[in-house]
């Protein structure tokens, strides 16, 4: 059984789920989940939801993309996303205790929606890279002239070594 929410919110109703799997897709807009104006496109959210007596197992597969600039040569590039995480909910703290603290949440056992939207937010800030390149083979910009090495070479000669590092450069080829 599978819902296709078009929603401005990740949740889902789980009161009155019947135990067994069940499968939700959602398409939601960055800005419902705060994230900043480089996400221009919708995050994607698919959910499979295990349902048991005490627990929830959910595996969450998240999907969007962002527009940056090159860390190298500037240039605004889209760089896509993907995350996936596992949570579990329990309904008492008993249930938690073989689960990892980092993947169990423990709900109220008069809880009727479970609201995704602030661990979605945060898997898909974790999965930005430290360094956004936009190939990584990208050249860069000439230090000295500023010119994208990518589209264009430039006539700038390399920087004349510092005559006081040469002892050392003479080190590293022996």
């Amino acid at each position: 059984m599978g819902q296709i929410l078009s929603e401005e919110d990740l949740k889902i109703r789980i009161s009155g789920l019947p135990d067994g799997l069940h499968t939700y897709r959602f398409s939601v807009s960055p800005g419902s989940l705060t994230l900043d104006a480089r996400f221009v496109e919708p995050v994607h959210v698919g959910v499979v939801l295990d349902r048991a007596q005490k627990q929830l197992y959910l595996k969450v597969d998240v999907q969007t993309a962002m527009k940056v600039g090159c860390d190298r040569c500037l240039e605004e590039y889209r760089e896509p996303l993907e995350s996936r995480f596992k949570i579990i909910y329990v309904y008492d703290n008993l249930g938690g205790m073989n689960h990892s603290p980092d993947e169990v949440q423990v709900l109220a056992p008069d809880a009727v929606v479970l609201d995704l939207a602030w661990d979605v937010g945060q898997a898909i800030k974790l999965s930005v890279p430290l360094k956004l390149l936009c190939k990584e083979e990208c050249r860069g910009l000439c230090p000295r002239c500023g010119t994208n090495r990518n589209a264009t070479s430039c006539e700038c000669k390399d920087r004349p070594v510092d005559s006081r590092w040469q002892a050392l450069e003479r080190l590293l080829k022996n």
